[in-house]
């Protein structure tokens, strides 16, 4: 299969086929939901709860060395590339535009075949966000760039974006305007996973997402405004006070904005899948 890759979040990157581990399986795809009911009556069942879990799955993977001992310092080496004390990337390199956050959850195991320098080994992995996700962010586009360009190298097989019709951008200058694509398999949600609106040279700005009806207001001037999730803070500093409390969420598909009050919006989303 396609050769995996580990990046830690010091920047860090891990190609196992280059450094002589062979991954045999590794099946992150898919999302970890649970259904809840309450019983109406004897034949009535409502649905109360639908929610995700954090996923997990384990990499298996083949190698070998000249000798036993040289197969037991690879196998070393493997634990310094997946250690569970803090999380890391995984993902495909046939498909590096989707990754998925992870950590060791459980001890590995490691097999060697009699003397003959061939071993295998399990890695148990853990998902806590339950999602793949973009490896970009919509902020990386320069402004008034479609996202599918793919020539750029951000956006590519696995992100689902248009190829055809209208081209979303997430950057605008003087926008009383935008419309913006969801290409991912949940909605962005300021209570849940989200990503940040940031809004510069400004006063009194509104945003209204006329698609689900959630807006954001802020009553004052403002250098770089930054609204992440609840989260407003302006010009580096925590302002609720001066805002309406109000947040954005981003549905799937297409979402069309309503915007005044700021020279320039970026939006600045990872999609989740």
């Amino acid at each position: 299969m396609s050769s995996v890759i580990v990046q830690h979040k010091n920047g860090k990157v891990f190609d196992l086929d280059a450094l002589g581990y062979h991954v045999k399986t590794f099946a992150p795809w898919g999302s970890d939901w649970t259904q809840s009911t309450t019983s109406i009556n004897k034949y009535l069942l409502l649905d109360t709860s639908r929610k995700v879990q954090a996923k997990t799955t384990t990499l298996e993977l083949n190698t070998m060395a000249s000798d036993v001992t040289g197969l037991q310092l690879k196998f070393l080496d493997l634990t310094k590339v997946f250690n569970g004390e803090y999380d890391f990337w995984v993902y495909f390199a046939d498909i590096p535009y989707i990754r998925w956050e992870a950590t060791v959850n459980g001890a590995p195991t490691f097999n060697l075949i009699g003397n003959s320098g061939f071993g295998s080994a399990s890695i148990p992995l853990y998902f806590p966000k339950g999602f793949a996700e973009t490896t970009h962010s919509t902020g990386e586009l320069p402004t008034n760039v479609p996202a599918n360009q793919y020539p750029l190298g951000l956006f590519g097989l696995g992100t689902h974006f248009p190829n055809d019709g209208e081209n979303p951008s997430y950057a605008s200058f003087n926008p009383s305007n935008m419309r913006i694509f969801n290409p991912g398999s949940i909605a962005l949600r300021a209570k849940g996973l989200h990503g940040t609106i940031i809004a510069e040279n400004g006063s009194g700005f509104s945003i209204t997402n006329n698609t689900n009806k959630t807006s954001f207001n802020y009553k004052k001037g403002f250098g770089t405004l930054k609204l992440d999730g609840y989260i407003c803070t302006v010009d580096g500093n925590f302002d609720f006070i001066n805002t309406n409390h109000g947040h954005i969420d981003i549905e799937r598909g297409w979402n069309d904005f309503s915007i005044s009050g700021a020279s320039k919006v970026i939006f600045d989303l990872h999609f989740y899948y």
